[in-house]
């Protein structure tokens, strides 16, 4: 009799823990300071008679959403260019007869604003673009990594989006599915979307080109974003738990979808559907991460020994930030159909985090402990009478 008690209520409570992971959606806003410093040495060769080098700043951006404010910036040579020309991604800049070696830091001091309190796009399928979205249409052909005119993205994208009539609603379905898809692999090296779709794996660089091909092979939008991410924990508040994940320091990518009504708004295919953090220094943005102004070109002389060697590291801190996200619904992020539907018309899945997620847990129990607890009463009821007899 016992051993039937406790297999029923532990059969209560394991019933509402099947498929917790959570999308949730959040409301609020998010500012931080950042200091961030990149230095890059330069081994050159005997014989090398010219280097020029494109070097990505980090600009002011204002896109829905995500703010960025360069509050002070500075570039220092180990050795002074013989040319600095500024250009619409950031500064080339030209050593002639170069020696062995050189290097430069770059510095800079930004604020970053995030907002997260619903997309309200109207923007419907297809993609209608006017003449003043002609700086959008570049990002709808395939490049060189976003193969987006493959058959394979193509009959993969189309199904994710036969219900959608919103263009939100695509992005969100597309996005999910990127998610729920790929799984995070340090060690590839092959970066490029069809690459990515066959084998199911990739750093952010695969995340990030999957994306943009699904989406530009159904007439979306999109582009490639390179920058810096900021360490440590995004925490969301909700009404009895908190929610959080954690980013680690380093080079990063993600995307940016274009909606006519309301401009370029910021995806992170790697963790949130809706938003990027205030932990993401942008730096630029391009077709794909070969079209980025972060190039070094050389020329030799035939007599040329050796080859340019190249060392980068960065620095990246937090210096201060204030956060008032919250969570305000929860949705089964196993349902993809459910969030489209959520997503339709003017409302965006800001975050999804597949963490433990106490709050939701708690109303789920709810129910078993009561039957747990009837079960147990019941049982003791039993075994009195039969004392008593």
């Amino acid at each position: 009799m016992k051993t039937i008690a406790c297999a029923l209520i532990a059969i209560a409570f394991l019933l509402p823990l099947q498929g917790s992971g959570d999308a949730l959606l959040c409301q609020g806003s998010m500012v931080s300071t950042v200091h961030y410093a990149t230095t890059r040495e330069i081994t050159v060769p005997q014989g090398t008679q010219k280097i020029v080098v494109q070097l990505p700043t980090a600009l002011n951006a204002s896109l829905f959403a995500y703010a960025q404010r360069v509050l002070s910036f500075s570039i220092s040579y180990s050795k002074k260019p013989d040319d600095v020309a500024a250009t619409s991604g950031g500064i080339t800049a030209t050593w002639l007869n170069p020696p062995p070696r050189l290097n430069y830091t770059i510095a800079a001091n930004l604020t970053i604003e995030v907002r997260a309190d619903g997309l309200n796009s109207e923007s419907q399928l297809p993609i209608r673009l006017n003449s003043s979205d002609q700086g959008a249409s570049e990002y709808l052909a395939p490049s060189k990594y976003v193969q987006s005119n493959d058959s394979a993205i193509k009959k993969t994208a189309e199904p994710l989006i036969s219900n959608a009539h919103y263009e939100s609603a695509a992005v969100t379905s597309i996005m999910l599915w990127v998610s729920n898809n790929l799984k995070y692999d340090a060690n590839v090296t092959n970066h490029d979307a069809v690459w990515t779709l066959q084998n199911k794996r990739g750093t952010c660089e695969n995340y990030a080109q999957l994306s943009l091909a699904l989406l530009r092979s159904v007439g979306i939008p999109a582009r490639y974003v390179s920058g810096y991410l900021v360490a440590g924990d995004i925490t969301v508040s909700g009404y009895i738990s908190t929610y959080s994940y954690r980013w680690n320091a380093g080079p990063h990518s993600w995307i940016e979808v274009y909606y006519p009504d309301i401009g370029w708004v910021p995806y992170e295919p790697q963790q949130t559907l809706g938003f990027v953090d205030d932990h993401h220094v942008r730096e630029s943005v391009g077709t794909d991460s070969s079209d980025l102004p972060n190039k070094l070109i050389y020329t030799y002389t035939t007599s040329a020994n050796g080859r340019v060697v190249i060392n980068e590291s960065s620095n990246v801190t937090l210096m201060h930030e204030t956060s008032t996200l919250r969570v305000v619904n929860t949705s089964a992020a196993s349902s993809q159909t459910v969030i489209s539907q959520e997503m339709a018309h003017g409302g965006v899945i800001n975050d999804r985090i597949n963490t433990f997620d106490s709050e939701t847990l708690l109303k789920q129990l709810a129910v078993p402990i009561t039957v747990a607890v009837c079960v147990l009463a019941s049982f003791g009821f039993l075994l009195a009478r039969r004392r008593r007899r």
